[in-house]
């Protein structure tokens, strides 16, 4: 027992120095040789520990499994083992071991962190917002949970909330590099390009070669329209053969962009070969998807993202997404009181996601009396207010004046301002309530267009129904109903554009567009292509280039590989 004891001693002194041979040698004798359950517990969680600094993650679980088999309730040994697993891109194994942690032990910061760093990784932007969250409350200093906590909510859509927090974070950990990335990236999706330079430049001054930082520069440039100069940020990385994912994901995009899908297949696949990593291995299949679907490679283009997809795994529940469409035509039914608002400043853009909102708030935009605000959540805010109670014209007068603010202060100038938020059309009862001089222009698209288009996009985690044929049908469904609901009992002006109308005849409907919204006609309607605002969502380098037909009927090319989209194509084409 003193020599086994001894061992344990040296072990642990070995391991703390540093040598880790001496210290695997020494503890796997410790753990042989001690019949005291403690510390033969201890000396496996120590070996594990040493086998792990090693490069041995098998031989590291193997002692950290032994560990907890003498004390399962062990939550060093337990806290160890979550984090091997995730070095092994085991992840759902790693949340187990993290949550059996944080039960054992509720203020165990770094446990909740290292949990939502596993969701991350699955891509499930959610629950790790929770772990975040959870993090930062137990402990407000912890600067990389701050940093944590506003990547996984600009995953999740939002604006405000993550940049608030990427500054705390900074002001925690000023010359964390891996922080600063982080809110480049976030700047980068807002449109503030020249921020986003700034923040990229600066970590790259600190560190010439972060990966993250020259890949975050490049797409920072590529959208700011400087393509030389984002290519010329990553070009060196692209010559070695194996670039970070960020690196290869940006050249692909630069390769779209330049009509050279061809050149980015290789490193794409490359950079898929080398990842084990979740999240990132769908940001690339995605990627491949479409540089495969450029090439007209449509086989090949759907099984990698349909690998994508599935390897995302989110889930929709079409009875969930039923019921709230039920309810919200029941509170509308049951709606009586409006506003006395009479400015017709709100136009409001709705549409499945892929339908041509993006394309037409950038053709009006153009106009010199309309500013597009982009998608915007102030509506859905004040609605989500508005539910379950019964307001006065006075409520409703104040509500609305809350919302002409915020729009108002993005273009005081503009008789028109355009908040293109998608899920808009399910507030539209609301917004009728508000502002009863306000217009809806509706954006229709081939049904299966739309669904392939869905498929291919790599969305927030809001869109949990984009990702499975079956899945969009159904939302698509219920998205129907209500808007057929909202044409006969919505009282606010409503104009429905077809998707495939206006590409082949875009004059006549810019035309009818700005005559709708009742202002004089202006030629820079008809050309999106020189607007040089800053276009946030998917559509970013599609609305860059002149109006065109091309994706009309591209569902055609999928046909074997979609029959749900097909089947639903057909349904909406049968009169009711």
């Amino acid at each position: 027992m003193s020599q086994a004891l001894g061992f344990y001693n040296a072990g642990t002194q070995a391991l703390a120095s540093g040598s880790l041979t001496s210290a695997v040698d020494l503890l796997r004798r410790a753990s042989r040789g001690v019949s005291e359950p403690e510390i033969k517990s201890s000396a496996l969680r120590n070996l594990g520990i040493a086998l792990r600094r090693c490069g041995d993650e098998d031989g590291a679980i193997e002692a950290f499994t032994a560990a907890l088999s003498i004390d399962e309730d062990d939550v060093k040994a337990r806290y160890s083992l979550g984090n091997v697993l995730v070095s092994m891109a085991r992840h759902d194994e790693a949340i187990a071991a993290f949550q059996a942690v944080r039960l054992l032990s509720p203020d165990f910061a770094q446990a909740a962190n290292n949990e939502g760093a596993a969701w991350m990784a699955l891509g499930r932007a959610g629950e790790a917002e929770e772990c975040f969250s959870a993090a930062v409350r137990i402990d407000p200093s912890f600067a990389h949970a701050w940093g944590n906590l506003g990547a996984a909510r600009a995953a999740l859509g939002r604006h405000a909330a993550p940049l608030h927090t990427f500054q705390k974070a900074l002001s925690l950990s000023p010359d964390d590099t891996g922080i600063r990335c982080q809110m480049g990236h976030l700047l980068t999706e807002l449109g503030h390009f020249d921020a986003a330079i700034r923040t990229f430049k600066m970590v790259l001054k600190a560190e010439d070669q972060h990966a993250d930082a020259r890949a975050g520069l490049s797409l920072a440039l590529h959208r700011q329209g400087d393509t030389v100069g984002a290519l010329a940020q990553i070009a060196p990385a692209i010559a070695t053969g194996t670039p970070h994912p960020d690196e290869a994901v940006a050249y692909a995009r630069i390769c779209m962009h330049m009509d050279q899908p061809e050149n980015a297949v290789a490193v794409l696949e490359g950079a898929l070969e080398r990842c084990a990593q979740p999240a990132t291995r769908i940001l690339i299949g995605k990627q491949l998807g479409q540089v495969l679907d450029a090439l007209g490679e449509t086989d090949a283009a759907f099984e990698a993202i349909a690998r994508a997809n599935t390897l995302r795994g989110l889930d929709f529940n079409a009875a969930e997404n039923r019921s709230r469409i039920d309810q919200v035509i029941s509170s509308h039914q049951a709606a009586t009181s409006t506003s006395n608002c009479s400015d017709e400043t709100p136009v409001f853009i709705v549409g499945i996601p892929r339908s041509g909102t993006t394309l037409i708030e950038q053709m009006l935009d153009g106009h010199p009396d309309i500013f597009g605000a982009g998608e915007r959540g102030d509506l859905q805010v004040i609605a989500g207010k508005m539910h379950g109670l019964e307001l006065g014209e006075k409520d409703l007068d104040s509500l609305a004046e809350t919302y002409l603010k915020r729009i108002r202060t993005l273009a005081p100038q503009a008789l028109r301002i355009i908040d293109k938020m998608p899920n808009n059309f399910m507030a539209l009862g609301e917004a009728a309530r508000l502002f009863p001089r306000a217009r809806v222009i509706h954006c229709v698209r081939d049904p299966a267009d739309t669904g392939l288009s869905c498929l291919f996009q790599h969305f927030k985690d809001t869109l949990p129904w984009a990702t499975r044929q079956e899945d969009i049908a159904a939302f698509v469904g219920d998205y129907r109903r209500l808007m057929e609901y909202w044409s006969e009992h919505c009282p606010l002006r409503m104009m429905t554009v077809p998707y495939e109308a206006l590409v082949n005849n875009p004059e006549e409907w810019g035309h009818r567009l700005t005559s709708f919204l009742g202002l004089k006609f202006s030629e820079a309607v008809l050309r999106p292509q020189d607007n040089k605002r800053v276009v946030r969502t998917a559509s970013f380098d599609q609305v860059r280039r002149p109006i065109h037909s091309r994706s009309v009927g591209r569902f055609q090319a999928y046909q074997q590989h979609i029959p749900r989209l097909i089947e639903l194509r057909h349904q909406m084409a049968q009169p009711e």
